[in-house]
């Protein structure tokens, strides 16, 4: 453990520099004799003989105060650098957001999120990590993540907060050849017998299945799997259709298939983008930040393509 302080330090070095008590005392304007005690109370914790004391000509560094002289300095720069990382960290603007978003949500908003804010705020870093809808919320209860870029469900809310970034249609996804394909929109009833291909994710499959119950059809499952370009891919090789609430831009699948978006004519429940927190937490002014920089980001993103 270190014994000495700062300040002894500092007292050590302004005698090194002016060559004796009585001057080091008059430029830190203090007293000789609380000079005099700091460099007794150094030289006793460090077991170091700093000076030789002449009576005529005062004091003059020893090799081992040399030496020393040359480990505080660089003490004094970095307790300053502590100083300003410590001030900038009260102003909160500089600092670390722990941010876990949904798998699913990642590949069409994360990066652009995440280089957006740190182009507006570049002394804050974000830390993002993908995870499923449960394992966010439960990182978000237990304070191992900051903020979750989720859905709003798919996992328990209790203890969460959330903020609303933008609200999902779900839409129908047919093969382009499909005979629906020429349509803008159609209602779930008219595919009741039409295969459906299901996008397995944890969370999705459930919101997904309730869509069909709602509309009361229960179609038969012809493929299944837990990646969106999978499904999309089944869906132009004439597996079925599908129900997406995410949209990539392109109708070409992966392995050059392509599918048609329909509108649902049906009265559905949306799906939820929100940011969620740990609720009755202390949110600093780097995490308002965020949350604040995340709804304008969404809000223009929802607009453009609108």
């Amino acid at each position: 453990m270190v014994r000495f302080t700062l300040r002894q330090c500092a007292y050590f070095r302004a005698v090194a520099e002016q060559g004796g008590i009585a001057q080091a005392a008059r430029v830190l304007n203090i007293s000789q004799p609380s000079v005099a005690q700091a460099l007794d109370k150094l030289e006793d914790v460090t077991g170091l003989v700093l000076f030789e004391r002449h009576h005529a000509r005062g004091l003059t560094l020893t090799l081992q105060g040399r030496l020393f002289l040359q480990h505080v300095m660089r003490l004094e720069e970095q307790a300053r650098q502590v100083e300003r990382e410590a001030t900038a960290l009260a102003a909160e603007a500089a600092g670390e957001i722990r941010l876990g978003v949904f798998w699913t949500l990642s590949p069409f908003y994360a990066a652009g999120l995440i280089r957006s804010f740190n182009d507006a705020t570049p002394g804050v870093i974000v830390r993002q990590q993908e995870m499923a809808l449960a394992d966010l919320a439960d990182a978000v209860r237990d304070g191992s993540i900051d903020l979750a870029l989720t859905y709003d469900r798919g996992s328990m809310p209790d203890g969460l907060a959330f903020v609303e970034l933008a609200e999902l249609r779900p839409m129908v996804v047919v093969a382009a050849d499909h005979p629906l394909a020429g349509q803008g929109s159609v209602r779930l009833a008219t595919l009741a017998d039409e295969p459906y291909v299901m996008l397995d994710g944890p969370g999705s499959r459930r919101y997904f299945e309730d869509l069909l119950a709602e509309s009361g059809i229960n179609p038969p499952i012809s493929y299944v799997s837990t990646s969106l370009e999978s499904v999309r891919s089944a869906v132009a090789s004439g597996f079925g259709f599908t129900l997406l609430v995410m949209r990539p831009p392109s109708a070409t699948t992966y392995d050059g298939g392509a599918v048609k978006t329909l509108e649902i004519e049906d009265d559905l429940q949306p799906l939820r983008i929100v940011l969620a927190s740990r609720e009755g937490v202390h949110r600093g002014l780097i995490a308002r930040r965020f949350t604040d920089h995340a709804v304008a980001f969404f809000a223009a993103r929802h607009e453009a393509t609108a």
